[in-house]
């Protein structure tokens, strides 16, 4: 239910990109990525990177001034594999609501750098088990709401930007995570923070 009106919500804000021209102060336009993403701490047995995306769109307010601000909502697609047996865990998928706020400093005519806080909003949780295609649990019982850091390096083109960076969880996401006891056991008490990076493009 709630996949739907995160994409209705997306698409509402590419409707109001196409009215806007971006060739003011402020810029509003569309931003898609890949995403390489993991859970870090110690209550996960074995984690590996996953491969995701991220769509949504930005508002750039004072970009052509040396110190400006970038923001964006996106959708993003993390989570997290583990090198575990064929009976236990292999997989976690999450999907965030992300908006973040981020000062940018302009390093050349170009080229920008922002970094700052950022906001989540735990949409959909799923843990897989081996290699099955189909969810073991949906709503894992991970902690809804995360807040953290993000970096980005922003190359500004013509019709195109490219834009790499990341984003690190501040908050504990280990909320008695729930697996319906698949081993290998979580740790109740233990700590899982998201971790993201991102390559992509700005139009």
């Amino acid at each position: 239910m709630r996949t739907p009106i995160a994409i209705v919500l997306i698409l509402s804000l590419v409707v109001v990109q196409a009215q806007s021209s971006g060739s003011g102060e402020h810029k509003l336009g569309i931003k898609t990525s890949f995403n390489l993403s993991m859970l870090l701490g110690d209550a996960l047995e074995n984690p590996r990177p996953k491969f995701g995306y991220t769509a949504g769109a930005y508002y750039h307010i004072n970009q052509k001034k040396k110190w400006s601000t970038y923001t964006e909502f996106t959708g993003s697609f993390r989570g997290s594999r583990f090198s575990n047996g064929d009976t236990d865990y292999s997989k976690i998928a999450l999907f965030y609501l992300d908006i973040a706020a981020m000062p940018t400093y302009k390093i050349a005519e170009k080229k920008k750098i922002s970094f700052g806080p950022y906001f989540s909003y735990l949409g959909l949780s799923s843990v897989f088990v081996g290699q099955k295609k189909q969810a073991h649990v949906n709503d894992i019982g991970a902690r809804p709401i995360d807040t953290g850091l993000g970096i980005y390096y922003t190359i500004e083109g013509p019709i195109v930007g490219f834009q790499i960076g990341g984003k690190f969880g501040l908050i504990n996401a280990n909320q008695q995570l729930n697996f319906e006891e698949n081993s290998p056991q979580t740790e109740i008490s233990g700590s899982v923070h998201n971790f993201s990076l991102e390559i992509g493009m700005l139009f």
